[in-house]
C-alpha cells in the first residue's frame, strides 16, 4: 500500500478546497451539469467547524483557483448552500448563468429566506431544492426553485409514483438522486422525471451472458494485449492490422493535423513506427471507449479520468512503472461498458492477476490508489484521508486528470466526426 511515509500530508494548519463533480443527465443519457462536491477540509476529513463560512469560502476558492470552465465546460454547475449564505448575498458574487444553488433540505423557509429567494429568482438566478421527498414544509420553497431533486432512496416506490402525479403539473425540472442501476434509470424515466443523478452510467445492465456484445469484448481483448508492458512493436502492429475498423480509425486519427506528422501515412505498421506504442495504446483506449452505443459520454471521461489520477498518484509516490496503474483505472468502468459483472468481464481478458485483484477487491498498490480515487470521485473524504495521500495531491491530479480526459475526448470526437 502508498502510506503516508511515501505521500508526504500537508500541515493541518493549511486549507485545501476539495473539489470532485458527478454528472447529471437527460433521459438521452447527454450531460446535462455536474454537481460540485466539496469541503473545506484541513486534513482529509468532513469536519467543518462553521458551514457557512466553510460553503462560501470553498465556493470562492474553488472558482478563483480552478475556474468554471476548466472543471464543467459549458455546462451547468450545482453547489449545494445554506440559507445563511442565500441570506449573506453570496449568491450575487457568481455568475447567475452558470450555477444552479441547491438548497438544503433541512432548511428552514422563513419569511427571510423566503424574500431574499424572491429578489434573486427576479434578478434571474435559479435554484434547486435539494433531497426533497415531498415534506410538507418545504412546499413554500418550490415555487422558487427551478428544480426539484428527489432522493428516490428515502421513499418507496408506489409513494413515489403517487406524490410524482401531483407534482408533474408543476414548472419544476424534477430531478431523480442516488440512480445506482440501469432499471432504477428506467423506473424513473417512467414516472416522470426529467433529469437523473446517480452512479447507475457505471453500473452494469444485465442483460445476459449470450448477448453480451462481442465487438466490445474484441476491442477490450485487444487493449488488453496492448496493456502488456514487454510488448514488441512487431506484435503491435500484428495486433492492430487483424483488426479493421481499429486500424482504418487508427489512420484516420494520425493522419489528422492534430498529430503534426510532417509524413502522410500510409500503412497501420507505418504509422505504428512513426508514433509508438504508447500513443497506439492511447488511441485503442479511447476507440474502446467509444465503441458504447447507448451509454452515456460520461462513462467513456470517467475511465480515463480514474486512468490518468490513477498514473499521476503512482508517480508521485515514486512508482517507476505506472502503466499498470492507468490500466487500473482505466479498466475500473468495465462492468458497465461490457453491461455483465466486474468478475464475468474479467474472464474474458488476458489481463495480469494484480491488475484483476485491484478491479475486484481493490488489493496491491494500484488497488490502493483505484480505492483513493473512487472516494474522491465520490466526495468521501473521511475514505480518503485513510489513504495516506494529500489533498492538495489528490486534488491536483484529479484536475489535471479532468483537463487530460475532456481535451483527449475532445479531439478524438473531432477526429472521428464524419466531417473530420
Amino acid at each position: 500500500m502508498i502510506g503516508v511515509e511515501a505521500i508526504p500530508i500537508r500541515s493541518k494548519l493549511h486549507t485545501e478546497a476539495l473539489v470532485a463533480r458527478q454528472p447529471i443527465y437527460e433521459s438521452t443519457q447527454r450531460t446535462f451539469g455536474y454537481e460540485l462536491l466539496f469541503r473545506d477540509s484541513n486534513a482529509n476529513t468532513a469536519s467543518i467547524g462553521d458551514p457557512d463560512q466553510a460553503t462560501a469560502q470553498v465556493i470562492v476558492n474553488s472558482f478563483l483557483e480552478i475556474g468554471f470552465d476548466r472543471i464543467v465546460g459549458s455546462a451547468l454547475a450545482f453547489i449545494n448552500v445554506t440559507d445563511q449564505f442565500i441570506l449573506s448575498g453570496n449568491c450575487e458574487s457568481l455568475p447567475k448563468g452558470r450555477i444552479v444553488f441547491e438548497i438544503l433540505e433541512d432548511t428552514i423557509p422563513t419569511p427571510a429566506l423566503l424574500e431574499a429567494l424572491q429578489k434573486l429568482t427576479a434578478a434571474g438566478y435559479r435554484f434547486a431544492l435539494d433531497d426533497y421527498v415531498f415534506q410538507p414544509q418545504l412546499s413554500s420553497l418550490i415555487p422558487f426553485c427551478d428544480f426539484v431533486k428527489v432522493d428516490i432512496r428515502q421513499i418507496e416506490r408506489e409513494e413515489l409514483k403517487r406524490q410524482m402525479r401531483n407534482v408533474r403539473a408543476g414548472t419544476q425540472v424534477l430531478l431523480a438522486e442516488k440512480v445506482e442501476t440501469y432499471e432504477e434509470f428506467e423506473f424513473c424515466k417512467e414516472a416522470g422525471f426529467h433529469l437523473f443523478q446517480g452512479y447507475f452510467f457505471c453500473r452494469p445492465r444485465i442483460i445476459s451472458v449470450a448477448t453480451v456484445p462481442m465487438n466490445r469484448i474484441a476491442i477490450c481483448r485487444l487493449l488488453a494485449k496492448l496493456q502488456q508492458p514487454n510488448i514488441s512493436m512487431h506484435d503491435v502492429e500484428t495486433i492492430v492490422g487483424e483488426d479493421l475498423s481499429l486500424s482504418y480509425r487508427l489512420l484516420r486519427y494520425i493522419n489528422s493535423a492534430s498529430i503534426a506528422l510532417s509524413k502522410t501515412i500510409q500503412s497501420i505498421n507505418h504509422a505504428v513506427r512513426l508514433v509508438g506504442t504508447e500513443q497506439i495504446r492511447l488511441l485503442a483506449s479511447l476507440i474502446m471507449l467509444a465503441s458504447l452505443d447507448e451509454k452515456p459520454r460520461e462513462l467513456m471521461t470517467t475511465g480515463l479520468i480514474r486512468a490518468k489520477m490513477c498514473e499521476l498518484l503512482a508517480a508521485h509516490a515514486g512508482v517507476r512503472l505506472t502503466e499498470p496503474f492507468f490500466t487500473v483505472g482505466l479498466f475500473s468502468t468495465l462492468d458497465g461498458f461490457l453491461d455483465c459483472p466486474m468478475t464475468k468481464a474479467l474472464e474474458l481478458l488476458p489481463l495480469a492477476d494484480d491488475v484483476c485483484d485491484a478491479l475486484l477487491t481493490h488489493g496491491g498498490d494500484s488497488g490502493s490508489v483505484l480505492e483513493s480515487v473512487l472516494s474522491y470521485e465520490r466526495a468521501d473524504w473521511d475514505e480518503m484521508g485513510h489513504s495516506g495521500i494529500s489533498a492538495s495531491e489528490m486534488r491536483n491530479a484529479y484536475l489535471r486528470s479532468v483537463d487530460w480526459a475532456d481535451s483527449l475526448v475532445r479531439s478524438f470526437d473531432s477526429q472521428s466526426s464524419p466531417s473530420a
